[in-house]
């Protein structure tokens, strides 16, 4: 199982010149973050694809796809969330040129995501039923919702693989892999959704069951080809059978930093399943209009978590090694970069909302709700983008607690708040729950960076 055999001490060599330490800090951003940022804007399109051709099976079949998100975005938290833990780790051991702590955090990682994906078949088989039945929705729109969620957790070993055979390539730098293994899975859905959804060329028409065997599928090929570049290509990485030997310290380093950056990530599936609930109670139109919203965001804030997957990887290297200097141009340089992407993607929104809503069939009672929806909730995206990029700046120095404090607080403070506007009876006041809401993290991103800074960036000396 060895990643290129023979080759244990002159990995050591490629860890030195790592590029992430010596390549001018502009040019390393733009280099690693451009592959990154267009292969998770194709990867985005797995639920983008998925949701466009649903919505043509029915409205029904839309909302029940909706309502099946936070159980996927409790599935993402948790592979993400570990990924992050090892990402920042392995990152930092390849800044301090320890190349055992380097192999041993890729070995102790994926025993982690495997142990996950135990979890996640478990809950495939006994607790799909009980999910679906706490959301309060219509017998057909719950069948449908069981249909689809079971094939995805069941079958999540290619989604647990994909991520961390990602995460790995990205902490050695290596974007262009990753966006290889994001883009192909992407592909395979894109081509399979339609065959399997609505039986093209032969194949028997499955439904809403078609568009998770499309996903399940899709992410399988992905976690290959991750799996086989890492193995070929990702020599700072050494795949030995002793990487495997479960290291409760090391885990506990994992989990210390992956953890609230997972509890983080499942606060987004706490706030689909309580914002599901409060929609539901105008109309599941408004429900569907949400389950749009969030995957029109979630595309196209790619370019945003590109740039922070990118970060959490520079900024521990050279945290690791002591650049001072290239952290903070580092960040800088993310910073703008996020509000001029969002700022756009904001104009977007809000100029276009009746294009954006008609690649989901969307009928004169949904472009109507979803037309004020998508104007309101886009005043905050730049706010979105910059809490983004500092919640990655803490990441990148252990200090994952304050991502999970901003994440904490923008559940806590949307859901309330659209529960008190939706005692208005009017649906149009609730989307400024998203706008108060970014407002919020936002505050408290600007001072927990304030409290960063001064305790780990001042201190330095730079070399």
């Amino acid at each position: 199982m060895a990643n290129q055999e023979g080759h244990t001490e002159t990995t050591e060599i490629a860890v030195i010149k790592n590029s992430m330490g010596p390549r001018p800090v502009g040019k390393l951003i733009l280099q690693m973050s451009l592959p990154m940022m267009f292969s998770m804007l194709v990867q985005s399109l797995y639920n983008i694809v998925d949701s466009i051709f649903v919505a043509r099976l029915s409205e029904d079949a839309l909302t029940a796809v909706t309502l099946a998100m936070p159980l996927q975005s409790i599935m993402t938290a948790v592979t993400v969330g570990l990924s992050v833990g090892v990402n920042a780790v392995l990152s930092k051991f390849l800044g301090e040129k320890d190349q055992d702590g380097v192999n041993r955090s890729a070995g102790n990682g994926l025993l982690m995501e495997w142990a996950c994906f135990l979890l996640f078949f478990l809950i495939g088989v006994f607790g799909i039923e009980p999910f679906f039945a706490l959301q309060g929705a219509s017998e057909q729109i719950v069948q449908y919702g069981v249909a689809y969620t079971r094939i995805v957790c069941i079958f999540s070993f290619g989604v647990v693989n994909q991520v961390i055979m990602e995460r790995l390539l990205i902490s050695t730098g290596r974007t262009l892999g990753s966006m290889a293994s994001l883009f192909t899975g992407a592909v395979v859905n894109m081509v399979l959704d339609p065959i399997m959804i609505f039986g093209l060329f032969g194949f028997p028409a499955l439904g809403i069951a078609g568009a998770a065997w499309a996903t399940v599928i899709a992410q399988t090929v992905a976690a290959t080809l991750g799996t086989i570049l890492n193995l070929t290509v990702n020599r700072e990485i050494q795949f030995r059978w002793k990487s495997f030997r479960p290291d409760a310290a090391l885990m506990g380093e994992i989990l210390k930093i992956g953890f609230p950056a997972m509890l983080s990530n499942a606060a987004n599936s706490l706030v689909t399943f309580g914002m599901n609930r409060i929609l539901l109670s105008f109309t599941s139109t408004a429900t569907a209009v949400y389950g749009i919203y969030v995957r029109l965001q979630g595309f196209a804030l790619m370019p945003i978590y590109g740039l922070r997957n990118t970060i959490v990887s520079i900024l521990a290297y050279n945290y690791g090694a002591k650049h001072k200097s290239r952290l903070r141009q580092a960040i800088r340089i993310c910073l703008i970069t996020s509000i001029l992407i969002t700022v756009v993607l904001m104009g977007v929104f809000l100029f276009l909302p009746g294009v954006l809503l008609s690649l989901f069939d969307a009928q004169e009672g949904m472009i109507e709700i979803g037309t004020l929806a998508l104007k309101v909730i886009s005043i905050g995206i730049p706010m979105t983008g910059i809490s983004t990029i500092l919640g990655a700046v803490f990441q990148s120095f252990g200090d994952s607690s304050k991502e999970l404090a901003i994440s904490m607080t923008r559940m806590a403070v949307l859901l309330l708040s659209a529960w008190a506007l939706s005692g208005t009876g009017k649906l149009e006041i609730v989307w400024w729950a998203f706008v108060i809401t970014e407002a919020a993290a936002l505050i408290l991103a600007v001072i927990f960076w304030g409290r960063v800074n001064n305790k780990f960036i001042k201190p330095m000396a730079d070399k």
